[in-house]
């Protein structure tokens, strides 16, 4: 099994919270539910939360390809 972490930060949040998955999708999903589940009692959360709902779908979508590229640079452990 091979594993990658990122932090709250280094997808775009506020935070250094250690989100990690085996896939990129899994990374993507616990980070999102990361950011909803804070977004009730953190300010900075509630920005990005808002900002990614205010996006769009081309916005979601220039956000993936992004990550997508920081996904295929990251090491796994």
């Amino acid at each position: 099994m091979f594993m990658k972490n990122f932090t709250c930060r280094e997808m775009g949040g506020p935070c250094d919270a250690v989100i990690e998955g085996e896939t990129m999708e899994e990374v993507v999903k616990k980070g999102s539910e990361h950011v909803m589940a804070m977004a009730g009692s953190d300010e900075e959360h509630k920005k990005v939360h808002e900002g990614m709902e205010s996006q769009g779908e081309e916005g979601k979508a220039k956000w993936f390809q992004w990550f997508q590229g920081e996904w295929d640079k990251k090491q796994t452990f």
